[in-house]
């Protein structure tokens, strides 16, 4: 109790701190991979992350209009559109392969106005490894300050594939217009090389806690990132024990401050 208490005066110190030294804007981020709804209905799902309430969401294995043999009650779903409804959140898509009669990919959902929307492909130099993506908004938030929000789902059995990804993304936001946050299923423990490149450049806004896999969690592959390191302060942050996918979800509280 007395850790506890010192985390949460600690992080009070921290956003005052914040706010003293300039406007300040407070922003809730969750990231969850999906499991392509093997584990739970689009609606529970939805319903589950209009519980916390996000301004941001990155979504990894998003279906569209898939015809999935193992996971009968989601095949023909627009899995985007019916979590935007049930989250009551606009929905953003980036699909990345054709499977199964429809398409495979990433997304976003957001609270917030988008001015542009990207879906960029990764990299991809082992042909037999799935081509990722790397879906990036750039959003007005409720005070007109602006930020870049990205989601992405690195390889995850390629490790030359995923350097090449990592180094994509340092070399695409090297010099950002707006501050940034990127968030998703990296496919790599805090120990991989490629995170050790990320940690140089970007605030990790996650706790040590696995992510991966609910039935036996012994990995950290999920994360929230922000960049510029001195714009971002982390406030909160928990992986939820919730079993609605072969992944925890993951929300962070961040601050994004202006001196």
């Amino acid at each position: 109790m007395r850790l506890r208490h010192t985390l949460l005066i600690s992080a009070l110190l921290l956003a005052c701190a914040a706010s003293a030294q300039g406007h300040n804007d407070t922003i809730r981020v969750m990231t969850f991979n999906l499991h392509a709804g093997h584990d739970a209905s689009l609606e529970q799902i939805g319903q589950f992350i209009k519980q916390y309430q996000p301004d941001f969401v990155a979504l990894q294995e998003v279906d569209q209009n898939t015809r999935r043999t193992n996971c009968l009650r989601q095949n023909n779903r627009d899995f985007i559109t019916e979590l935007a409804h049930y989250s009551g959140m606009q929905g953003l898509y980036g699909p990345t392969i054709k499977f199964s009669g429809g398409l495979y990919g990433i997304g976003l959902l957001t609270r917030h106005q988008f001015v542009d929307v990207h879906n960029i492909k990764l990299p991809h130099p082992v042909e037999r490894m799935e081509q990722r993506g790397l879906l990036q908004g750039t959003f007005i938030l409720a005070d007109g300050d602006t930020i870049t929000f990205a989601c992405t789902h690195l390889e995850a059995f390629d490790s030359i594939s995923r350097a090449a990804q990592v180094q994509f993304i340092l070399d695409h936001f090297s010099s950002p217009t707006h501050p940034v946050i990127l968030a998703g299923d990296f496919n790599a423990s805090p120990a991989d090389p490629v995170i050790g490149q990320l940690m140089d450049q970007w605030l990790d806004s996650t706790t040590g806690d696995f992510t991966f896999s609910v039935t036996e969690p012994t990995e950290k592959i999920d994360y929230i990132l922000a960049r510029p390191k001195q714009s971002w302060h982390t406030i909160d942050s928990q992986v939820i024990p919730l079993e609605m996918s072969d992944h925890y979800p993951v929300i962070a509280t961040l601050v994004l401050t202006h001196n």
